[in-house]
């Protein structure tokens, strides 16, 4: 069966992180606006308020897809294991063709300052924190999510890593953004050699319009990227973010991809 058939008509369990607003917000209603009815997307971010207005516009654009909003913080390390528990719960994997997953949370990190900043005194608890929502808990969604649904005959099972052009370029004072972005990469780049049934994706959106994107182009330390982000807006480059959300349903659906590899917007017309 080719994989647009199965992403457009399949049942579907979905996952996705961040789902909040923004690029996370925009990949919930364009995934929802494809699976099959009756099937699951659950979303999550510390927002409830905001994952309600998320629940409200897939309710109004996709009423036979049921959208469970799960209010957590995946940067607390206490908390974190309930929080996957919850994003699962009474799932039966049987009952799904495909089983998709979306890691799109993740935070920006001080860009105020350069690297040679950092503080042992000051920043220890910090970055602790940002590897936390950054890294250890996608890994641990992911790994959890793949042992909620095992491989077996008849189901798919995909995962998309948001990722960014900070994972293989360096942007001064982003020097955490840019760690954490390629670390990531390389965790799902192994990950596809270890699960060679699953699809895994490593998507940059590319400039797209959200609230991460104006802080970097105007609270960075760094005069040069400050300017190269405004006249990517100056140029009218930047995206919206449904206009990546719809590429990365256009990669899903063609699948050409190679698991594991890292895919630009702007790599694929």
């Amino acid at each position: 069966m080719a994989s647009s058939e199965r992403i457009l008509n399949s049942k579907t369990f979905c996952i996705i992180s961040g789902a909040s607003r923004g690029i996370g917000r925009a990949i919930a209603l364009a995934i929802s606006k494809q699976v099959e009815e009756n099937s699951v997307v659950v979303i999550t971010g510390r927002s409830a308020g905001d994952l309600n207005e998320t629940q409200r516009l897939m309710h109004a654009a996709t009423p036979g897809v049921q959208v469970i909003p799960v209010t957590a913080d995946l940067s607390d390390q206490s908390a974190l294991s309930n929080a996957l528990q919850e994003l699962t719960k009474d799932v039966n994997p049987e009952n799904y063709q495909h089983a998709l997953l979306v890691n799109n949370a993740a935070s920006l990190g001080d860009t105020t300052r350069y690297s040679r900043d950092l503080s042992s005194s000051d920043d220890v608890e910090s970055l602790q924190n940002y590897c936390m929502l950054n890294l250890t808990s996608a890994f641990l969604l992911t790994s959890h999510f793949l042992s909620k649904f095992p491989a077996r005959e008849g189901l798919r099972r995909t995962v998309i890593n948001i990722s960014s052009l900070a994972a293989i370029q360096p942007m001064s004072s982003c020097g955490l953004y840019c760690m954490g972005k390629a670390a990531r990469d390389m965790w799902f780049k192994t990950l596809a050699s270890e699960e060679p049934d699953a699809r895994i994706l490593n998507y940059a959106p590319g400039p797209v319009e959200t609230d991460m994107f104006q802080r970097m182009s105007t609270k960075s330390a760094d005069d040069g990227l400050r300017k190269s982000l405004v006249g990517l807006v100056t140029s009218q480059k930047v995206l919206k973010p449904d206009q990546t959300a719809a590429k990365l349903v256009r990669l899903l659906e063609e699948d050409t991809f190679e698991s594991g590899a890292h895919i630009d917007y702007f790599d694929f017309e």
